[in-house]
């Protein structure tokens, strides 16, 4: 969708430019042009595309604004996505140590009772 809306605003700009330079003639015509405090002679069309001009740069700077603030505040949340994770793997390093130190434990316990329980056997029978 963005590459739609590029080339569309990239293709108004590229017909407008092409209609000033068919008429530009036309466009640099003097005309009496009421500014409600005098009269003054000057090419309206001329001023015409340079309001248009003025509008597009603004409507860039705009856009380009947009993107870098999108921009930055997406590698502030990358930032902080990768610190979660790094917190992530930390707690889940930890309960894996945790349970290791669980199971040694409980397996030595194990052997200690096992160790017990053959000590305290007697055999039945005596083999010559």
């Amino acid at each position: 969708m963005e590459r739609i809306s590029h080339w569309l605003a990239w293709s108004a700009v590229a017909v407008i430019v092409a209609f000033a330079g068919l008429n530009w003639s036309a466009l640099t015509a003097d005309t009496a042009l009421n500014l409600l405090v005098a009269q003054v002679q000057a090419p309206m069309g001329v001023i015409l595309l340079g309001l248009t001009a003025v509008f597009v740069a603004l409507f860039f700077m705009a856009t380009l604004y947009s993107r870098i603030s999108n921009l930055m505040e997406s590698r502030g949340l990358h930032k902080e996505l990768r610190l979660t994770q790094e917190m992530a793997d930390k707690a889940e390093a930890s309960r894996l140590e945790n349970l290791q130190h669980v199971m040694l434990t409980e397996f030595r316990m194990l052997n200690e009772r096992i160790d017990r329980l053959e000590e305290s056997q007697t055999p039945l029978v005596k083999l010559p």
